[in-house]
């Protein structure tokens, strides 16, 4: 049976009282505890940490590209970051300070805990990589934040817990620092109930994102705390540690979230039915689903970024939209479902034994006010469909149906073989080591199954710094599409005037011919796809104006309300200065 990690609130296991509680995870009520008694037991000790699993540890993505250029909104609702009307009250985050206590807590009782060293090690390096996870959470939103190290004691007199921001460049060593210390204390790998904790190479990889994050020109390594070469440094210290314990690119992309725990696994949440389950429902089709629609459909950016099985660029040559779906990579197959592609990827579909097909049969508006507007086809009962006529396949659970949207069960794989590989790879370009950086591209899409051509070189024609810096931005778009990585991308990198230059995010009208019958449930794209034109449309409600104010949030009024020495950002018209 899977790990249960993920369960955030933990119900106290009455076998403990009798001394029966083996499984670390078994559930318990902490509240129902004295502290002594926490810290007296190992079981009641790793409870408690459970508790911080439970909060932090994320799951599957969940409508994250419609905020992007990896999806279209649901009927033209572009959200107010994209539209540049977002204020500093559109985003906070800061709740996650009780997280923080939580790990303070633990972090200074857990020494003078009444059992093992060993186990106390493994309970606070787990410990320490969730504080340096909160506070990563935090900073590379808003900048430095205060640095609250120690657990605060209640007080009716709340200026006492007041306190003013530390500097980015403070918090990003406090980050470093705790996960140092944790990859110093943490086990090379858990077995059997505790798979899915954070081990040695989890912190070794994160620490490697982290150092890259800050030395991208967003912040711009924060003053040598986070230069290109300690960036390249963690994530080769990363990728050589899980190397030699059995980790690697997973050789079916398609199976990566299949096939539970395969080796590109590093960090994961484990789901399982019916304990641990999350509601995929508006992820797929609503022909099969229930409750919720419009999340994360692929946005015709997307669709456009996956290379040719040759590893060309689709728009290299000339090609049309009726044949978009020929001869792409094994990513395409594996992230994208298109009109009439013959992968019933959900139980539903096979049970009705049906491709999905969205089309019209006629178009009386290609820019209504929430999208396209006109007859929609009757070999699919969807009424509202996605608006770039693409759906989501990745991380989806293909054993649900209509009445079980909210049963879905597939872990979710935070951190991938493939990322810390793609860092290790982005990093050594910036450090000039360009033959390490191709080769990680070449991997990346040997894997994807680009053909590597007369030149071995898989469709790569970059050679110069800038040229494969652009490549690993490409690669990633596609490489990980869906996985939550889209936005800190763009925001590191300082694109937002690429969104800006879009104007808008784009689908497809597919529209059936005059005269022409409609399809059959079971016709394949490859043989009637000339029985359809397909016109390109916009999918936003208004040009997208992303302001460059938005790289870094804004502090809301709420917290500096009950901290007066919280400052706010520069950018937001205080006086600090997050890039310190």
């Amino acid at each position: 049976m899977k790990n249960k990690l993920n369960k955030a609130i933990l119900t106290f296991c009455a076998s403990f009282l009798l001394a029966g509680c083996n499984k670390v995870l078994d559930k318990t009520n902490l509240s129902a505890v004295g502290p002594d008694q926490v810290w007296s037991d190992v079981n009641m000790a790793t409870a408690y940490l459970n508790q911080i699993y439970g909060k932090l540890m994320p799951g599957n993505t969940y409508g994250g590209a419609n905020g992007t250029d990896e999806g279209v909104p649901y009927q033209k609702q572009t959200n107010d970051w994209l539209r540049g009307t977002a204020t500093f009250d559109s985003r906070n985050t800061f709740g996650i300070y009780s997280d923080i206590r939580t790990i303070n807590i633990l972090l200074g009782n857990i020494d003078k805990a009444a059992f093992g060293q060993a186990d106390k090690d493994k309970i606070k390096g787990q410990a320490l990589f969730w504080r340096a996870w909160a506070y990563h959470s935090m900073v590379s939103n808003y900048g430095g934040v205060p640095l609250i190290l120690d657990a605060q004691a209640p007080t009716t007199d709340l200026t006492t817990l007041q306190k003013p921001r530390n500097k980015t460049s403070e918090c990003v060593t406090q980050i470093l620092k705790d996960l140092d210390n944790a990859i110093a204390l943490l086990p090379d790998a858990f077995t059997d109930n505790d798979m899915g904790r954070i081990d040695k190479g989890v912190a070794m990889a994160f620490k490697g994102r982290v150092l890259l994050f800050y030395a991208s020109p967003l912040f711009n390594g924060l003053g040598g705390i986070a230069s290109w070469q300690k960036a390249f440094d963690a994530n080769k210290a990363a990728k050589e540690f899980l190397d030699a314990h059995g980790k690697g690119l997973y050789s079916t992309y398609s199976k990566i979230w299949d096939d539970e725990l395969n080796k590109e696994v590093v960090m994961v949440r484990r789901y399982n039915y019916p304990q641990a389950t999350y509601f995929q429902g508006g992820l797929i089709p609503l022909n099969w689903s229930k409750d919720d629609l419009g999340a994360d459909r692929p946005s015709l950016e997307l669709v456009n970024a996956f290379p040719m099985k040759d590893g060309s660029a689709w728009e290299s040559q000339a090609r049309s939209y009726d044949t978009l779906s020929f001869n792409r990579d094994d990513r395409f197959y594996a992230n994208i479902y298109y009109n009439g592609a013959p992968n019933q990827y959900l139980k539903g579909m096979r049970d009705d034994k049906t491709y999905l097909w969205t089309y019209f049969t006629s178009i009386t508006n290609y820019s209504g006010t929430t999208g396209l507007e006109g007859v929609h086809n009757s070999v699919t009962q969807d009424p509202l469909w996605s608006n770039s006529s693409f759906y989501r396949i990745k991380a989806i659970d293909k054993t649900i149906d209509k009445g079980t949207v909210y049963n879905a069960a597939v872990d979710w794989i935070e951190i991938r073989y493939a990322e810390v590989l793609m860092n290790y790879g982005e990093c050594a370009n910036e450090v000039g080591n360009t033959s390490v950086a191709l080769d990680v591209l070449k991997q990346i899409r040997g894997r994807a199954g680009v053909l590597p051509g007369t030149l071995n070189n898989y469709g790569i024609t970059a050679a110069t710094q800038p040229d494969i810096r652009k490549a690993f931005q490409k690669e990633r778009f596609v490489e990980f599409c869906f996985e939550g990585k889209r936005m800190d991308d763009l925001r590191r990198w300082k694109m937002f005037d690429y969104l800006r230059a879009l104007p808008q995010r784009h689908g497809i009208a597919v529209l059936l011919k005059a005269g022409q019958p409609d399809v059959s449930p079971l016709s394949d794209i490859n043989t009637v796809w000339n029985r359809f034109t397909a016109t390109v449309i916009t999918t936003d409600a208004v040009d997208i104006a992303i302001k460059d104010q938005y790289y870094i949030y804004g502090i809301p009024k709420s917290i500096m309300d009950r901290n007066p020495l919280f400052k706010q950002n520069n950018n937001w018209g205080g006086d600090f200065d997050p890039m310190q």
